[in-house]
């Protein structure tokens, strides 16, 4: 049987309960009462996104984007474009993560915002800092190096998107509990594709449409992971949210 407390001043423990209750809906209606933009909310966010990644990112595409043009062979530039695009991804890896190495999945869960909306948030900005970047480098390797488009949607952009990938299925996993098994998986993937596109035999074997399936297949993969992540993030992580 559950016990009930009194306290000195005379009121009990359910009283006090529904005082709680009561307040928690009063927040909540004085919050809803002033909505938050999506475009404020994202600024809100951006706050605690720390940005030395994102200069970390221009910083690499910018080194790639050095050695693409002294480069003077196929092999060497399969191999920095290769590297670039899974690395670009892994940058990404301890702002995603902080959340649950830090193990502050439960308490932004009191917070009014969904941990789905703080997510789906945080990944916008991401996704348009990088296709900010990226557009900049395949422009700037276009016009600085010999690289074609073609090449760079294959040997870049292909392997980063899987890389993506990777961090968010390890994200949502409900078995994966640190980052540092992300980032193993995460390298393990690129030494596979370096071994693929490194090898002349099976690189010149794969046709151009198979390319193109494949590039096809890993940005709906992205896809799909993040709207999975988006649905079940919440109940893999076995956090239950107050306001939401």
């Amino acid at each position: 049987m559950k016990k009930q407390f009194i306290f000195d001043d005379g009121y009990d423990e359910e009283k006090l309960q529904k005082t709680i209750a009561v307040s928690k809906q009063a927040f909540l209606e004085g919050e809803q009462a002033r909505p938050v933009s999506r475009l404020e909310f994202l600024c809100q966010q951006s706050r605690y996104v720390k940005k030395h990644w994102w200069l970390l990112q221009g910083l690499l595409l910018a080194a790639v984007c050095l050695l693409l043009r002294q480069a003077d062979a196929d092999y060497a530039i399969r191999r920095c474009l290769g590297l670039a695009g899974p690395l670009l991804a892994v940058l990404l890896l301890p702002e995603l993560w902080k959340n649950r190495s830090c193990d502050a999945v439960e308490v932004e869960c009191t917070t009014l915002y969904s941990l789905r909306a703080i997510y789906a948030a945080r990944l916008t900005l991401f996704a348009g800092v990088d296709l900010v970047l990226l557009s900049l480098f395949f422009a700037a390797a276009s016009v600085l190096t010999r690289v074609t488009v073609g090449e760079m949607l294959i040997q870049f952009l292909l392997p980063y998107n899987i890389t993506c990938t990777i961090c968010l299925a390890t994200l949502y996993s409900r078995r994966i509990r640190n980052q540092s098994m992300s980032m193993l998986l995460c390298l393990c993937w690129a030494a596979v594709w370096l071994l693929l596109i490194l090898n002349d035999g099976i690189y010149a074997a794969i046709s151009a449409p198979l390319w193109a399936l494949a590039l096809a297949g890993s940005f709906g993969c992205l896809g799909c992971t993040v709207l999975r992540g988006q649905r079940k993030g919440q109940l893999t992580w076995e956090a239950t949210p107050i306001w939401n």
